[in-house]
């Protein structure tokens, strides 16, 4: 009995130590906190964010749904009838060079790095839309080594042998896509979106070692340079003495001429691009401009600029033609030159002449304009793009350069062609997003040429001696 007393009172005696201890220890950490009420704030303010991500993923999937949806409304019976055929004997094929033989072969790679390649045939029971049979069916492979869908293309409209459609897929692992697509002869390219909020960019050819190629370039494996039109690496570096400058303007809302659907897209993903991936150091921008609006920006452009510098202007919007003078139109101007509202293309060459800078290159995409300036392409020409080096880019770089590249001569250009945007934008914006290092004006020029060959538009590039052109080259590089 004494011996169990003596053990209480040790217990009691040890707690009675202990617990103070506990507790003052307790209190000292909480000391060393922030307050209760501040502690309060930051969950409320945490739960907040937590929610309103949420919230904002939600509408994200809705949005991404919604669309879906509408694009998926505009597909064919026929088209649907096969994407959504099953076949359990399908088998999954490893490699684009162990596809069968088909009239196209295509690759494609998402946003979020998926690459997929496949071909497609023509039905030959489907109806003809001038050559073009209207349904192509084939198969795609996503490279996880499993996932199998049924493609299926549409022909919507053939102008001048540029064909456009819609293309459509389903695919094994759930993952289906909707989108459109531009073809030239047998070539082509466009993109689509995906019922998981994915985005497809896509390439594809008649012929299957070109095809591959294009997996080389999506693979991120070294390319044929003539396929990318954008410089190796190299161990001489490419180094502008000056600064970049952007002046793009986009006008598509016409008061009194008929509105355009793809300048503002165009230059608002330029833009995009250009700073996101250029050394820019100040982009201007005027969507939907009046003449004064436009005038003041080379204005604000000439304050800008220095000697070494380098110079972009682009003009994405009505032209028009009389006699032998071209005019931009500002989204104010009446139909009739006499308004004064019209810009003349010699008051934009005074003003171009004023501009100081080492380069300047103008790009037009407008109907009639590309001819006025009547320059001499043929050396830009002469080179092919392996010949292309840095130390040859860095002499462009410091001889004074006066360019213009336009999607047209003297004849009317195409507004909206694929995603919005024209044909002439879309491929400048392509090469921007696929250069890794550097790329000149005439490959620009070259590869826009292409795209353009087989319809009634023909790119111009020149250079304009009146201005002060010496043998330079705009060059656009990659940040470091």
């Amino acid at each position: 009995m004494i011996k169990l007393v003596r053990s209480l009172l040790i217990v009691l005696f040890i707690a009675s130590y202990s617990l103070p201890t506990y507790s003052e220890t307790s209190w000292i950490t909480k000391k060393s906190n922030k307050s209760k009420t501040e502690i309060k704030l930051e969950k409320k303010e945490k739960k907040a964010d937590l929610k309103k991500k949420s919230e904002w993923i939600k509408k994200k999937k809705k949005k991404n749904k919604k669309e879906f949806e509408k694009e998926d409304k505009k597909i064919t019976k026929k088209v649907k009838s096969w994407i959504t055929k099953k076949n359990k004997k399908d088998k999954y094929i490893n490699s684009l060079e162990n596809l069968p033989e088909s009239n196209i072969y295509f690759a494609a790679k998402s946003d979020n790095g998926k690459l997929f390649y496949g071909y497609v045939n023509a039905d030959l029971k489907s109806k003809k839309i001038e050559n073009y049979y209207e349904t192509s069916l084939g198969k795609g492979y996503f490279n996880d080594g499993k996932t199998i869908c049924q493609i299926a293309s549409t022909v919507r409209e053939v102008f001048e042998g540029e064909v456009e459609g819609r293309v459509a897929g389903d695919c094994s692992d759930g993952t289906k896509f909707r989108g459109t697509f531009s073809q030239n002869m047998n070539s082509g390219y466009g993109s689509a979106k995906s019922n998981k909020g994915e985005k497809f960019e896509f390439d594809f050819n008649s012929d299957i070692k070109i095809a591959s190629k294009i997996i080389e370039v999506f693979n991120q494996k070294k390319p044929s340079q003539s396929l990318l039109a954008t410089a190796p690496k190299t161990n001489i570096e490419v180094n502008p003495d000056g600064k970049y400058y952007a002046l793009l303007i986009g006008n598509a809302k016409y008061e009194k001429w008929t509105s355009l659907s793809s300048p503002v897209n165009d230059v608002n993903e330029i833009h995009k691009v250009l700073e996101k991936k250029y050394d820019f150091e100040k982009i201007l921008k005027v969507v939907d401009g009046n003449r004064k609006e436009i005038f003041k920006k080379l204005k604000e452009l000439k304050s800008l600029s220095t000697d070494n510098d380098y110079v972009l202007i682009y003009y994405a919007g009505h032209g028009e033609q009389e006699t032998d003078q071209a005019y931009w139109i500002p989204v104010d101007g009446e139909k009739d030159e006499n308004s004064g509202e019209w810009i003349n293309t010699m008051d934009i060459g005074v003003k171009v002449q004023n501009i100081k800078a080492r380069h300047i290159l103008l790009m037009i995409d407008s109907c009639f304009v590309g001819s006025v300036y009547r320059g001499n392409s043929d050396k830009y020409l002469d080179k092919s793009d392996e010949d292309m080096n840095a130390a040859q880019v860095n002499k462009f770089l410091k001889n004074r350069a006066r360019l213009f590249l336009s999607s047209g001569g003297e004849e009317p250009v195409k507004d909206t062609v694929v995603n919005n945007h024209s044909l002439f934008a879309y491929k400048f914006i392509d090469m921007l997003k696929k250069n890794e290092n550097y790329i000149t004006t005439g490959n620009i020029f070259r590869e826009i040429s292409k795209v353009h060959s087989g319809i009634n538009q023909t790119p111009q590039l020149g250079t304009v001696s009146t201005w002060g052109h010496l043998n330079g080259e705009f060059v656009f590089i990659v940040k470091k």
